[in-house]
């Protein structure tokens, strides 16, 4: 069915002054009886004579009340046409008094004069009125206005115009109740933009909204109409999917919400490919409380950032107890050291040609009450997130300073691993050379050892940190070589006594490919060009120590030679190298 539009029409001027001609009509209508009648001076009235003195009266005060009417309903317009219809009575009044030289119209003139007053103070008091009212109206819309904006406030993202948390929870709420009424699923969806950050390093936060909101405009649009999509904070979104039959109806629906990211974002010109990591949690299997079901969504999501994003991972019970169990490990590690679980164990590492002991990489190693051993590759990364990094790191470079002083009688270098957090730390020079000093440690038999992704990061302190280190005395070695993006013009300019070439191209050696073996000897032939010194770590078979050792490289570190061993079987082996 076609809709019309349908126009209405405005009144014409002679429907707008219908009041006006009507009284006038009847107005004039009575003035033309009075007429005439005027010469018999006597109107006979149901058998009744009236005089015309009379019959004056009452036409003056039908004329007041036509000029009351007319005030009261046509405002300005009725008040101009009283107006004139008082000043002409008044004057005809006033020259019939002068004509028959008589006062008896004078009572007339004196309620045409009045009339004048009365129908000027309604018409006053009416604009007044008039004023009120549109004020009381004004004040009306606006703290409608301001209501309906207040709404928005408390229940609206005010960049995206999507739902916040608080209303994304309210109709959650809603749902739940109908879907335990009719037996349905409920999917709850939480997306975290990937490297977001780069987008507002890159071309400024304007452009980062831009983006929020392209990426909320299509959230919606691929949605039903009962869905909600929420924007919780920062570049984390919320999406609520109710009525769900099955869970594979949610899965059709989860891969068109990903799929979204698949077409670039335009801003200023520039194409951004920005991809999503998302959780799912679906009640009533994940929760049956709103919270609960945005906590398990999160929480898959997260799995997700671990497993190299990009991905929708739906929340399971391996899941959240592998999030209870990390959350439990980072409160174990609050206290860590004040319960003395951490301790370090030391590999030595051997001069290639001469198999003889010249120096010690420490491990940090966590034996926890609840736990038992926790692997490094778990419990590091929880010191990096928690902060813990910091004063776990200062206690290992005092612990190691100590007992270098009191275990290594020779000038063996010990070496001590470094992450990027403590580089953060604009405290962490002068704490190190605080160490130093209260230990009376010799800084050239320490050695920093840092990943190659950290020392070759962009941001300028971290070149700072390390020339800081370097004035200090302290040694400075390149972990993991190889495995990063290794940039040569940085490996020159960088004060590097040592790089570490990384155990998987150690193992590879065994396997005796072509390409291995080259790419180990290139590391080698660089470094040696540099004036660099090389270890191998991870050497475990004679195979790959014969040709580390061939090639020439400077030390080495594995399974092949010692195991990480603690301080006493340290002592032991020192002695009979000594002797």
């Amino acid at each position: 069915m076609e809709l019309r539009e349908t126009k209405i029409k405005a009144p014409s001027k002679i429907s707008k002054y219908v009041n006006i001609i009507i009284s006038i009509a009847i107005y004039m209508a009575l003035s033309i009886s009075l007429k005439d009648v005027a010469e018999d001076r006597i109107l006979i009235i149901l058998g009744r004579e009236i005089s015309l003195q009379t019959f004056r009266g009452v036409i003056t005060q039908l004329q007041m009340l036509i000029s009351v009417y007319l005030v009261l309903t046509e405002n300005k317009p009725g008040y101009i046409v009283s107006v004139i219809l008082n000043i002409y009575n008044t004057i005809m009044a006033i020259l019939f008094m002068n004509n028959i030289k008589s006062p008896t119209a004078l009572p007339g003139v004196i309620s045409y004069v009045g009339v004048l007053s009365i129908i000027t103070l309604i018409i006053f008091y009416k604009e007044k009125m008039t004023d009120y009212i549109t004020e009381i109206v004004n004040q009306k819309k606006t703290l409608e206005e301001s209501e309906i904006k207040l709404h928005r406030m408390a229940f609206y993202d005010l960049l995206t115009d999507l739902p916040n948390k608080e209303l994304f929870i309210n109709r959650l709420e809603q749902n739940i109740y109908l879907a335990k009424r009719n037996g349905s699923l409920i999917g709850v969806m939480f997306i975290d933009l990937d490297s977001f950050k780069s987008v507002n390093d890159t071309l400024g936060h304007s452009a980062g909204d831009t983006v929020l909101k392209t990426v909320a405009k299509r959230l919606e649009n691929c949605l039903r109409k009962g869905d909600t999509v929420s924007r919780l904070s920062g570049d984390e979104f919320l999406v609520q999917i109710s009525n769900i039959e099955k869970i594979e109806d949610m899965q059709k629906v989860s891969t068109k919400i990903m799929d979204i990211f698949k077409k670039p974002f335009h801003v200023q010109n520039i194409e951004f490919v920005i991809t999503a990591s998302s959780g799912v949690a679906v009640y009533p299997v994940d929760g049956e409380e709103p919270e609960t079901l945005i906590k398990n969504a999160d929480i898959a999501m997260y799995s997700v950032k671990g497993k190299g994003k990009n991905q929708c991972v739906y929340c399971s019970t391996k899941i959240k107890n592998d999030v209870v169990k990390k959350l439990k490990m980072k409160n174990h590690l609050y206290r860590a050291l004040d319960n003395h679980e951490l301790f370090i164990r030391y590999q030595p590492q051997v001069k290639a040609d001469t198999k003889e002991i010249i120096g010690f990489e420490a491990l940090l190693r966590w034996n926890n009450s609840e736990y038992g051993i926790v692997s490094p590759n778990v419990f590091i990364p929880l010191a990096e997130t928690t902060g813990m990094i910091i004063p776990i790191g200062l206690w290992v470079f005092k612990t190691v300073c100590e007992q270098c002083r009191e275990i290594f009688q020779k000038d063996y270098r010990i070496s001590i691993n470094l992450s990027l957090e403590q580089l953060k730390d604009e405290n962490f020079i002068k704490n190190i050379s605080k160490i130093l000093e209260d230990t009376n440690a010799i800084a050239s038999n320490i050695q920093i050892e840092i990943t190659e992704n950290i020392a070759f990061n962009e941001e300028p302190y971290v070149l700072q940190r390390i020339t800081e280190l370097k004035n200090l005395g302290i040694t400075i070695a390149i972990d993991d070589f190889g495995t990063g993006y290794s940039s040569f013009s940085r490996l020159k300019t960088f004060p590097i006594d040592l790089i570490k070439i990384d155990m998987e191209f150690i193992q590879g050696l065994s396997q005796n490919t072509h390409k291995e073996k080259e790419i180990v000897k290139s590391m080698i032939r660089l470094a040696k060009n540099l004036g660099i010194d090389v270890l191998a770590e991870g050497v475990e078979t004679e195979e790959q120590y014969a040709f580390l050792r061939d090639e020439m490289c400077d030390e080495i570190q594995g399974f092949y030679f010692y195991k990480p061993m603690i301080l006493e079987d340290i002592k032991s082996i020192l002695y009979n190298q000594t002797n």
